[in-house]
């Protein structure tokens, strides 16, 4: 049996039975840098810097020379020798005594779960954590050797969470990413595995509480995370309805990230494609080789996994070069892509990368990551761990969601034909899509997002028609309602019921219900999106057009209705020409006419305003500024006073 020196916490020296033995504070220390050290060895000079830094070198010296006496003479009385003192270094022997921290050191098992069980028994306190010190070099060590076992927990909890399958090992994985962020709340990547941890336990408040920590780190006061009131504001509306039943997403709540062995039929391995990066400007061609080595960095690292399909670089490349990319990846029977693009101007370069389900073409995930031309090889390392743990997770959390999907496959295909109707903003596809769910509900008359997509249907037939029939909206807000109480943890009740209450004056119940959305689905594009139009109906178009260029980043392709929003909260901004610049990316800008009328005419333009007044009245002959207006909620007398100047200096 040997001395065992403790520096996790508390600094000690044990005897070989376990017990205290004393021993000069400095050379507990000197015992500790000293293992720490590589060559177990350091010069007199180097440790009298380190211990004594704030007095002359010659006292330093003298210090180390008194210190030595004192290790010497308690070495001769324990009858060990630990270290060995020569005139000009000072070298452990380690045949003695051992040291906690050599278990960080010989960490290489392969076994990355293990390692990761092994370095969370040995980091329940940080290294040398109870030294207090007025001594800026020695302080600056200790700091540095606690970052770097930090480091080491990080990377191998990154390695360990791919093959973590069983409710144990997301124990584990969960238990160490609670550790990191006790000490560094600020890491993105560690917030995110403690929620997915949480989630995945059924313990969404936890998962919550996390989230909201971190946005009050980042906002403050500025803008607060739902809170209870929030989930409150939903309530409300589940107790109006007798009768309905909650239904939870899962039936088992203790499903793992990586599931375990089902008991059930195998379901086929979804197919995921990482496509090459593409330049969405000009000058990045430096940057595209690193994105390119990066992209297949994460395609190899995603390539150990069994829960997920990865086609091959060389097949990848040949889909991104197709014309018709959407055919190609149907007739490989993909169901996950993953879409990089480079951006930015000047010296200033970013990856965006985004995760689409392509069955319905929903962006699922989606980060952006800065590039600095001189570091791109050290972070390339880190970017390729991030990106792979993140499709990782989402794609499981997707594939669960999928499950409850495919519990009523008719019902999940009716769903999706009417999700394809509702992508036109007409009135005949709005009822087509109306139809498809309600034939959706007959197979499954709890199925949630058949329900949510009936209370869109309602909210936007109540836009397109403009005639201002609360009806349509009581509609809306009924079955949002009835869609929370049958998939209580999916998005889509929310998103509704936040639009249904803004469009019934609700203003500020709507704000707290898509915040909340947004809560269960930061990168879900079109809940951004619908949060943007809440935004400027709360008359905040600042806010509203950073949110829906959000959501404008997440779906590059973005669809009508989000152009329509970031023409709207310009107009209220008096960036009249950058509103008409919106209208006209819009595939059918008719929905626009009013607008674009109003903003050629705030900008003295009368020709072109009348042109948009005409359009107007053909398709909508009974419009009325003051009948339409009086329907429209908006919170503030000024905007409204606004769009009415607008309208009527158009010639409405």
């Amino acid at each position: 049996m040997a001395f065992r020196l403790l520096t996790l916490g508390d600094v000690r020296l044990l005897d070989p039975s376990g017990r205290a033995v004393s021993f000069p504070e400095k050379g507990l220390l000197i015992l500790a840098y000293l293992f720490a050290h590589p060559h177990r060895v350091q010069s007199r000079s180097a440790l009298s810097r380190l211990l004594w830094d704030k007095v002359e070198p010659a006292q330093a010296f003298a210090n180390l020379r008194k210190t030595l006496s004192r290790i010497e003479a308690r070495q001769q009385e324990l009858g060990h020798r630990f270290i060995e003192i020569t005139a000009s270094d000072i070298k452990l022997d380690d045949r003695p005594i051992q040291c906690d921290v050599v278990g960080l050191q010989r960490l290489a098992s392969g076994d990355a779960l293990s390692d990761l069980r092994t370095l969370i028994g040995l980091f329940s306190r940080l290294f040398l954590e109870n030294i207090e010190t007025t001594n800026n070099t020695l302080s600056a060590w200790i700091s540095q050797q606690q970052q770097q076992h930090l480091t080491r927990l990080r990377e191998t909890l990154m390695d360990a969470i791919p093959v973590a399958k069983t409710a144990a090992d997301i124990a584990l994985v969960k238990d160490a990413a609670l550790w990191i962020f006790q000490h560094n709340p600020d890491d993105e990547m560690i917030v995110a595995v403690l929620a997915e941890t949480y989630s995945t336990e059924g313990k969404v408040q936890n998962a919550r509480n996390i989230f909201d920590a971190q946005k009050q780190k980042l906002w403050g006061k500025l803008a607060p995370g739902p809170d209870s009131h929030a989930l409150n504001v939903v309530r409300k509306g589940f107790e109006k309805q007798s009768g309905i039943l909650f239904a939870p997403l899962y039936k088992n709540k203790h499903r793992s990230l990586a599931k375990a062995a089902d008991t059930g039929p195998k379901r086929t391995v979804p197919r995921l494609v990482l496509l090459p990066p593409v330049e969405s400007i000009a000058g990045s061609q430096p940057f595209l080789p690193f994105a390119d080595a990066l992209v297949e960095d994460v395609t190899i690292a995603l390539c150990s996994l069994t829960s997920v399909s990865v086609v091959a670089p060389y097949t990848a490349a040949q889909i991104g070069r197709h014309s018709d990319k959407a055919e190609t990846i149907a007739q490989h029977s993909i169901s996950y892509v993953l879409d990089a693009r480079l951006s930015g101007h000047g010296a200033q370069r970013s990856l965006f990368v985004q995760l689409i389900y392509f069955a319905n073409d929903e962006v699922i995930w989606a980060d952006r990551y800065d590039m600095e031309k001189d570091s791109l090889a050290a972070q390339r390392r880190q970017m390729a761990r991030r990106i792979s743990m993140a499709i990782t997770g989402q794609i499981e959390r997707n594939e669960l969601t999928r499950e409850y999907f495919e519990q009523s496959p008719t019902a999940y295909h009716h769903y999706l034909l009417g999700q394809r109707h509702l992508k036109n903003l007409d009135l005949p596809d709005i009822r087509r899509a109306r139809k498809e769910f309600r034939t959706a509900l007959r197979d499954s008359p709890y199925f949630s997002p058949a329900l949510s997509g009936i209370a869109r249907s309602y909210s936007r037939e109540w836009l397109i028609t403009a005639r201002g029939d609360t009806e349509l909206l009581e509609e809306a807000e009924k079955h949002a309602i009835r869609a929370i109480a049958a998939g209580q943890d999916m998005v889509g009740g929310y998103r509704e019921l936040g639009v249904a209450k803004m469009l019934l004056g609700g203003i500020d119940e709507s704000v707290e219900a898509l915040e909340l959305a947004e809560t269960l689905s930061p990168h879900y594009a079109d809940v951004a999106a619908d949060y943007a139009d809440t935004l400027v109906h709360a008359s905040e178009p600042r806010r509203a057009l950073e949110k829906i260029e959000k959501a404008i980043d997440l779906n590059p392709l973005s669809p009508d209705v989000y152009l329509w929003t970031a023409a709207g909260a310009s107009y209220c901004l008096g960036e009249y020409e950058q509103a008409l610049s919106y209208i006209n990316r819009m595939a059918d800008s008719g929905l626009a006419n009013r607008l674009a009328a109003a903003s050629w005419a705030m900008l003295g333009n009368q020709r072109r305003a009348k042109t948009f007044v005409r359009k107007t009245r053909e398709t909508n002959p009974d419009f009325n500024v003051d009948t339409w207006l009086a329907a429209v909620p908006i919170k503030e007398q000024w905007q409204k006073d606004h769009y009415r100047d607008g309208l009527r200096k158009a010639g409405f």
